[in-house]
């Protein structure tokens, strides 16, 4: 599960995998600062680009990124308050319910025994 914050909107989307993030969330946008993500427990992501964008005297084309873990970056529980929306998912109805799954500690699968 992935988070992203649209900051025009200030809107949290809510994404099943990195793949549908990356997809849904356009490049160009993407390196404007139109979008913040973070990992299912709230860790900041930053797009780290493969191809980077183009931006001619007529056309713009996208590039590609990838998401991964940042440190120094507020994490989702610290940034949740800025936003103000939550677009529909099948995950989460309002932005409480992700703050309350934030605060869940995760389950750490046990090995042996």
């Amino acid at each position: 599960m992935i988070f992203a914050a649209a900051t025009d909107e200030n809107t949290l989307f809510v994404f099943a995998s990195i793949s549908e993030a990356i997809a849904y969330c356009e490049s160009i946008d993407v390196e404007d600062g139109g979008w913040i993500f973070w990992d299912h427990a709230g860790n900041a992501l930053s797009a780290e680009f493969l191809t980077p964008n183009h931006r001619g005297r007529f056309t713009v084309g996208g590039g590609t990124y990838r998401l991964v873990q940042v440190s120094g970056k507020p994490t989702l529980t610290e940034s949740i308050a800025s936003i103000h929306h939550i677009n529909g998912n099948p995950y989460f109805s309002t932005l409480s319910a992700v703050h309350e799954h934030l605060a869940t500690p995760t389950q750490v699968p046990q090995h042996g025994a």
